[in-house]
């Protein structure tokens, strides 16, 4: 009588399936197939950053806001200049704004960087896509950045300062700008399982890069550069993808209006792109997660 041998399954270690154009069909499936722990893992990551912690939920509100109040008490003490346009929504307001804003895009960064990392065993054990944990990871700093926003809006009430009703959408333009943070952190997600140090330099990187866009200095317009100092300024801010994403949320906010922008269009398509790049840089990688950890 014949023996009938059960089918055996072979996986190969190539990463030819992972280059070819196919591939973002069975990336998009995979990652929809695991949907419903990505949202396990995110509920499980948002708790734990809090757990056995004194202040609590305080420290996601903590850094934006002490940053806010060191610099508006810098610019009334007269240690810093700061000069408002005319028209501008008040300096606190405009400050917090901008550190929040920071800040979830440099949390977003750090945490779809350090997401691989942070996994250990988890990721060497069981089989399922490592995309779910950035994504988890980010989901987190997105629930962290609700949180914020919630202290951007009793700011407006305490400084009574009357937004235009189309800063409801203000949020909505964070959208690409997000996509450019997860982008990064795909593509710097495996490096940093290779070196370790790569989520401190960008820690690094980021408290610097505060300066780098209209948070806590508003851009100084063109037409009236005077002096080296305001021309690096302008031009720094121009270069920084995030300022555009800025100057939408504040012209929203202000005057009411959205304006695609030459640096706004730029700046979308830019996140799109890196996005796009970072995630498939991180799947043919993926194989080699495991063997780094």
């Amino acid at each position: 009588m014949k023996q009938i041998l059960p089918t055996a399954t072979t996986y190969d270690a190539s990463n030819n399936d992972r280059l070819s154009v196919s591939a973002w069909a069975g990336m998009f499936g995979e990652f929809w197939e695991y949907r419903e722990l990505t949202w396990r893992l995110m509920s499980r990551n948002f708790s734990a950053q809090f757990r056995q912690s004194f202040l609590g939920y305080l420290w996601v509100i903590l850094p934006p806001v002490a940053t806010t109040i060191v610099f508006a008490l810098l610019r009334q003490a007269q240690i810093v200049n700061v000069a408002m346009p005319a028209g501008a929504m008040p300096y606190l307001l405009f400050a917090l704004i901008g550190t929040t804003v920071w800040s979830f895009f440099t949390q977003l960064t750090l945490m779809a960087t350090g997401s691989i990392a942070g996994a250990g065993s988890l990721v060497s054990k069981v089989y399922f896509p490592r995309e779910v944990l950035v994504v988890s990871a980010a989901g987190s700093a997105v629930i962290n950045f609700v949180i914020r926003l919630v202290v951007v809006g009793l700011t407006l009430l305490l400084l009574r300062y009357t937004p235009h009703w189309q800063a409801v959408l203000a949020p909505l333009i964070l959208v690409p700008m997000a996509a450019l943070a997860i982008g990064l952190g795909l593509f710097f997600a495996p490096i940093n399982t290779m070196v370790s140090d790569m989520g401190r330099l960008l820690e690094f990187a980021f408290q610097f890069g505060l300066f780098l866009a209209p948070t806590v200095y508003p851009t100084p317009p063109l037409a009236t550069l005077s002096g080296r100092w305001e021309s690096l300024l302008f031009w720094l801010h121009s270069l920084n993808p995030v300022s555009h994403f800025l100057y939408a949320m504040q012209s929203l906010i202000e005057t009411g209006t959205f304006a695609v922008t030459r640096g706004l269009a730029v700046s979308t398509v830019l996140s799109c792109l890196v996005l796009a790049l970072g995630w498939r840089f991180f799947h043919i990688c993926e194989p080699l997660l495991a063997e780094r950890l």
